[in-house]
Formats: C-alpha cells, structure tokens, sequence
C-alpha cells in the first residue's frame, strides 16, 4: 500500500491506522502533529485507518536553544 509522507512515497505490505504508522516510522512516544489529507488529525482520532495514496503531513517538534 502507498501512502504519501511529508511529499515522500512510502510502500508498506498491509493496512495500517495512523498510530501503527507512527510506531512503524518510530514517533509514537514523540510529540507530533498528523495531518492526513490536509485535515489536522487529533490524538483522539490515531485510530483512523489509512488507504492507498493518502497524503500524510507529519511535523515533529525539536528542543533547543
């Protein structure tokens, strides 16, 4: 299944819903924003299942000074 991630074509072998993705690409324990076809998914809603040639947008935070 194809799903597009911040402009990047990704392959992955089976269906996946959102918090699956983010513990596949290792940001589940991290602090994130998901937009999924240009709609801002909440926390609430990582259960949403995913489909062939979605459009993920995901911005992670980075501390510093």
């Amino acid at each position: 299944m194809n799903i597009i991630i911040n402009g990047e074509n990704k392959n992955f072998k089976e269906k996946l819903i959102i918090l699956e993705l983010l513990k596949e690409l290792g940001l589940s324990d991290k602090p994130v924003v998901v937009e999924l076809n240009k709609k801002i998914i909440t926390k609430d809603n990582y259960n949403k299942e995913l489909f062939p040639n979605d459009k993920l947008e995901i911005v992670t935070f980075v501390g510093g000074g």
